[in-house]
């Protein structure tokens, strides 16, 4: 019995789980490209389009899942995600972001069709970019103006769609779970298109892999996945930016608040 308790204690990772879970990552993500193509080869006609979405919002849902398997990750949800957005609404979710694992668990706990605003960078991949852009995974490049306006007006009609946008607005990777204050580009997204910004704070998941360090990743580890209380940016302008991003911050931290304690100096 207590073996068994022993086993499920979160731990590092030895050389070898290590170096199969980046392989096995690598390798799950390649068949979900390759079965995103298909699946939207195979639905070509005007029949079959609007049956596409739906399915590859379960590959996504399987890739995001097979990824948290693997370092067993242990997770439970507390909101609802359902009840925050509002039927007609645009949405973007707005979350932490401490780890590689905070995107495929994103698409493993919560609902709806989550697509990304991704960098530009992963665009030049040829397969997963061919992949990502079927998938309706967006970008936005705030270096081009007139590029910028046209991403923003697909983001506006991806959303008015039903997709639910997820943006990290910290800019970067926290390397010990303290929250960064967070860049505007979101909030200037989410005023521009009159969206709900869903605040959802990602607890504990620094601690699955510290960041640009694959090799020290934890197996078992139990995070949680809290979803607040929608804001609605129908209520401010491109003026209140700054109060926008400082209530939106403020949601995350106070969900975070245990997480900030622990890691405080």
């Amino acid at each position: 019995m207590t073996s068994a308790l022993n086993q499920q204690q979160p731990k590092k990772a030895n050389l070898l789980r290590a170096w199969w879970v980046i392989l096995a990552s690598i390798a799950a993500t390649g068949k979900y490209s390759l079965l995103t193509l298909t699946t939207a080869l195979m639905n070509r006609s005007e029949a079959a389009k609007q049956h596409v979405r739906p399915k590859i919002d379960r590959i996504i849902y399987r890739w995001g899942t097979s990824l948290v398997k693997a370092v067993r990750l242990r997770w439970t949800l507390e909101g609802d995600l359902e009840a925050e957005a509002e039927p007609g609404r645009r949405v973007i979710i707005v979350a932490n972001h401490s780890s590689a694992y905070d995107i495929p668990l994103i698409f493993a706990a919560l609902p709806g069709s989550i697509r990304m605003i991704s960098k530009k960078e992963l665009f030049k991949i040829p397969l997963l970019s061919r992949a990502m852009k079927t998938a309706e995974i967006l970008s936005i490049d705030r270096q081009n103006r007139q590029q910028a306006i046209k991403d923003l007006s697909i983001a506006k009609d991806k959303m008015e769609s039903g997709i639910r946008i997820c943006m990290f607005p910290e800019g970067t990777r926290s390397s010990d779970g303290k929250l960064y204050p967070l860049k505007k580009g979101a909030i200037r997204l989410a005023i521009d298109t009159n969206a709900l910004i869903i605040p959802v704070a990602i607890e504990d998941i620094y601690k699955v892999l510290p960041n640009k360090k694959w090799l020290q990743m934890r197996l078992n580890q139990s995070v949680t996945v809290k979803v607040g209380k929608a804001i609605d940016c129908r209520d401010f302008g491109v003026a209140d930016r700054n109060e926008l991003t400082e209530l939106v911050y403020n949601s995350l931290y106070s969900m975070l608040r245990q997480q900030q304690d622990e890691v405080a100096p």
